[in-house]
């Protein structure tokens, strides 16, 4: 039996009805669904998700695939009007919204649910972790999303802040992204390494966007001081030929291997070719560094890591790795040197991270959480 909270009391019902629209975490709610179809909760899952995104094999929801216009822009991003029949149809108790608050995507599915007359209760999630980021353009939608959700998922304390800070004054839960912990794992990935032309190095890794608010240029400026064992392995794309032409220009290029994107699956093994991990990332004036997922498939896999003081890293990072000042080369060298004239602190630092992870970032913890979030509000 479900025991469902509305605001005029509680019933029972036999079957919870979740509906969650989402255009940016199929990975997350895919994991969350396999987590309540292992509990008791007798629950019926819907997801709304754009039409071109492919789904896992065996998705274990029923999938309803809509148009997204303006998908280029995290904020403008929204769905066809198409929603508001799902919503009318689905009727659910448990509507979720896993997208920006201050996103079109919030604000439209919160409206549907109004039209609709529901009581659904209402679930949104935040990363904005720069107070005063919101354009103005956004801001009556957002403060309208803000007063008819019941509570928000944030990823990091420092977004907790940041909401707080906008006025919104419903519950929060700190709500990190997870990380399969059976699949990133530490174990033999010699063979790769040998193919990549890494046997025999220390590889220093750097997993994520190239740009340049994600520190690469000093990645590409440090590398001519540190030892001719030590090669950098850098995982996704971007800036590219801007990183290919500083690298050149400092006569390292034989010492930095550009593997692109990797597909998902593959990616533990690539990370596993690593003997430190690097998240160098810098502040802007408009973006800081939300969370940083790598961070924590690298502590699965027991890769040390170091990072940089940007937002929300030295909370993902903890005692497990190590903290550098932003922008400050020497720090950032003094710390792979130490890393990498000590086998014994990459060891005890790898089974740190492997630790903090399962206690804190595991996919499972994640969606406890979220289910233990819907439970406060009066579910069962």
């Amino acid at each position: 039996m479900v025991r469902l909270g509305h605001d005029d009391g509680y019933f029972s019902a036999e079957v919870m009805k979740i509906l969650i629209i989402t255009k940016s975490f199929v990975r997350e709610v895919n994991e969350f669904i396999t987590y309540l179809k292992k509990t008791d909760a007798h629950c019926d899952i819907s997801v709304i998700v754009p039409h071109t995104t492919i789904m896992p094999s065996q998705f274990p929801a029923s999938i309803h695939r809509r148009r997204l216009w303006f998908s280029w822009h995290i904020r403008a991003a929204c769905f066809s009007p198409r929603i508001l029949q799902d919503i009318r149809r689905i009727q659910p108790d448990i509507l979720h919204i896993f997208e920006e608050i201050s996103g079109i995507i919030a604000f439209q599915s919160v409206l549907f649910r109004n039209l609709c007359g529901l009581n659904s209760r209402m679930f949104v999630y935040s990363a904005e972790n720069i107070p005063g980021n919101v354009h103005p353009l956004f801001r009556v939608p957002m403060r309208y999303v803000m007063r008819h959700v019941e509570q928000a998922f944030v990823c990091s304390v420092s977004v907790e802040t940041t909401l707080r800070q906008e006025g919104f004054c419903k519950p929060i839960t700190v709500f990190p992204l997870g990380v399969d912990t059976n699949r990133f794992c530490k174990f033999d990935a010699s063979a790769l390494k040998a193919q990549l032309g890494l046997d025999g190095k220390f590889v220093l890794g750097y997993c994520g966007r190239l740009l340049e608010s994600k520190g690469i240029l000093l990645l590409a400026d440090m590398m001519p001081h540190l030892p001719e064992e030590i090669h950098l392995l850098m995982i996704g794309s971007g800036a590219e030929q801007l990183f290919r032409r500083r690298v050149a220009e400092h006569g390292v290029a034989h010492r930095v291997h550009l593997a692109g994107n990797i597909e998902y699956e593959n990616l533990p093994s690539y990370l596993n070719c690593m003997n430190l991990g690097i998240v160098p990332s810098q502040t802007t004036p408009r973006w800081k560094e939300q969370f940083g997922r790598s961070i924590i498939e690298l502590m699965s896999c027991e890769i040390p890591v170091i990072g940089s003081d940007s937002g929300s890293i030295p909370e993902i990072v903890g005692e497990a790795g190590a903290i550098f000042p932003e922008h400050d080369i020497h720090a950032c060298l003094a710390q792979i040197r130490r890393f990498f004239s000590s086998p014994e602190a990459c060891i005890r630092s790898g089974l740190a991270g492997r630790k903090r992870v399962l206690e804190s970032y595991s996919a499972e913890v994640m969606s406890k959480m979220l289910f233990d979030g819907y439970k406060k509000e009066g579910c069962r």
